[in-house]
């Protein structure tokens, strides 16, 4: 399990002390100070409420599961109840719990997840799946608003790659397994599934299959639902088992309909999926003149051809946060480094205050294709007054891209708040809305001389369009946490209605997105989900208060009115 009241490895942190330029760059736009602010409480102090029991269904899944994968074990259940949102560590961090699961379920089969739905629905029991508990819009929070008992069913003990296929290239594994059990798997025998979001260390296939997630490979294979050929989900009236073919004209593709439900209509507990042969991998560090430039960049990228399997293009912003957690340079790298900004600056006219950094990345079977498509690349690039780094600054990118979610427990340890938004937008829509998004959230963070942060990356190109992954950061108010952190992803989610872009990309929608999902949707959406939830959860057992409005009546104690940043697109 990750830590409690921050992300990932519990003996892992962000190490300051090899990165000596990174608190000035925080502190120039926050005004934070490098010191500890306030203590976090211990998981170990936090007082667990005793569990709600229904002896009836304790005594249906212990007979079925057996007591070693039955727990009521305190800090177990501490552990399941949040996932890591800001919202999620703000609480964890001082100690309070919302609601607690009653129990921890731990099967080890589709037969097993079966047997607790069926006393699930017996004795009328709230069920919350869970994979890795990377989840970062209260996706995997018991609903505090439904009275009775409720279970987190943890896949974790599900994580076997049940077959491989190498001639239809296909892999069918268990939901529960982690990305680097996953890959492990499938690299022994010389193949990959190429999904690596920034969760991969701890989060498993099947929470992305529930929440649409995207990885960094995603410019080659696509999304998670682009790599789903057939799918298993129990459900309480039954479970469905779609067919393991390629393409089926047999009505709405029930496959993707389970994909993206979160956990809403049932548990998904196996998966067949594409993979490819592993191939070789490089990645390259660019430097962009400008943001709309990148923009335009990514998408003669996407349209000639030429796209590798990771384009990632930072604003300026984060870009000086990449460059603020270098270590420092000396000797003869200190006098290059030197030597090639006086060259960028003098020669080549290259804009350093609106430098953008890029990151591009080829997995392909030879070295003759990968040489191929990174000339094709890096000539578009070069038509954009893009200059090439070399393989270096991209490898050291590639060894610590899982390292950025450490650096967000450092900065709260401190009193800041920092929070992620993503979306995805057609390309004509993109750069106005990332210069609205940055121009409004600077209004909203800026303290005095700070402007507050935010960092956005395009990502995730398509031939219509592409992701922007926004990162956001500002000095926390004292006695007004949450209040400041719901007004500005409140203010966040109406600028991208207003901009007609996607409410999220990769992250789903949880209970954080849900007042937003009827303008989203409509009426007829929104009545189409219900009819879904209707037809195999009834009961509204599975998940309920995330994904489909109307489920949970309590939605005021976690967002107030929200504020609208300007009408909605006609």
């Amino acid at each position: 399990m990750m830590k409690f009241s921050g992300w990932g490895d519990p003996h892992k942190a962000y190490d300051l002390s090899t990165r000596p330029f990174l608190w000035d760059f925080v502190h120039s736009q926050l005004g934070l100070e490098n010191r500890l602010v306030g203590p976090t409480v211990r998981p170990e102090d936090i007082a667990v409420p005793a569990p709600r029991l229904e002896p009836a269904f304790l005594a249906a899944v212990t007979a079925a599961l057996g007591p070693a994968q039955v727990s009521a074990d305190p800090q177990v259940r501490m552990l399941h109840t949040y996932g890591k949102s800001y919202r999620d560590l703000l609480r964890a961090r001082a100690g309070q719990l919302a609601r607690v699961p009653d129990l921890v379920l731990f099967p080890r089969s589709r037969g097993e997840v079966e047997l607790i739905l069926a006393a699930a629905t017996a004795h009328r029991v709230q069920v919350v799946p869970f994979g890795g508990g990377t989840n970062i819009v209260g996706g995997v929070e018991p609903d505090p608003t439904r009275p009775g008992m409720a279970v987190t069913v943890s896949l974790r003990r599900m994580n076997r790659l049940l077959a491989l296929d190498p001639v239809a290239r296909t892999a069918r594994f268990e939901a529960g397994a982690l990305g680097p059990e996953l890959e492990a798997a499938l690299n022994a025998q010389g193949f990959s599934l190429g999904h690596f979001p920034d969760s991969f260390e701890f989060s498993t296939l099947g929470g992305w299959l529930a929440t649409r997630s995207a990885g960094m490979q995603s410019d080659a294979y696509g999304k998670i639902e682009d790599m789903v050929v057939s799918l298993t989900l129990c459900t309480p009236r039954g479970t469905l088992v779609t067919p393991n073919v390629p393409r089926s004209a047999t009505g709405p593709d029930l496959v993707q309909i389970a994909v993206g439900s979160e956990g809403t209509l049932g548990l998904i507990t196996e998966a067949v999926m594409r993979v490819h042969p592993l191939g070789r991998r490089e990645h390259r560090g660019l430097l962009v003149p400008g943001f709309a430039n990148g923009i335009a960049l990514a998408r003669a990228l996407a349209h000639r051809g030429a796209l590798p399997c990771t384009v990632r293009i930072s604003n300026p912003q984060e870009t000086a946060l990449s460059f603020a957690t270098k270590p420092r340079a000396s000797g003869p790298a200190a006098f290059f480094a030197a030597a090639f900004k006086a060259y960028l600056r003098r020669v080549k006219k290259f804009p350093l205050d609106d430098t953008c950094l890029m990151i591009a990345g080829f997995e392909t079977a030879s070295a003759a294709e990968l040489a191929a498509r990174r000339r094709a690349t890096l000539a578009i690039c070069r038509e954009f007054g893009a200059v090439d780094l070399g393989p270096g600054l991209g490898a050291k990118w590639f060894a610590g891209k899982y390292d950025y979610p450490y650096l967000r427990d450092t900065v709260m340890e401190r009193g800041g708040m920092v929070d992620v938004t993503e979306t995805a937008a057609t390309w004509d829509v993109l750069p106005a809305l990332y210069a609205d998004v940055k121009k409004i959230l600077h209004g909203h963070l800026r303290r005095g001389a700070f402007p507050g942060y935010v960092g956005c990356h395009l990502s995730h190109s398509y031939p219509d369009g592409a992701c922007l992954y926004f990162t956001f950061a500002a000095a926390r108010e004292d006695g007004n946490e949450l209040p400041q952190y719901l007004a500005t992803k409140r203010l966040i989610f109406e600028l991208l209605l207003k901009h007609g872009a996607a409410l999220t990309h990769h992250h789903a929608v949880g209970y954080e997105l849900l007042p937003w999902m009827p303008r989203l949707l409509g009426e007829t959406g929104v009545q189409l989900l219900r009819g879904l939830k209707q037809a195999v959860d009834p009961l509204n057992l599975c998940n309920p208060g995330k994904l489909i409005p109307g489920d949970t009546p309590a939605l005021d104690a976690y967002w107030p009115p929200p504020i609208v940043a300007g009408p909605p697109p006609s």
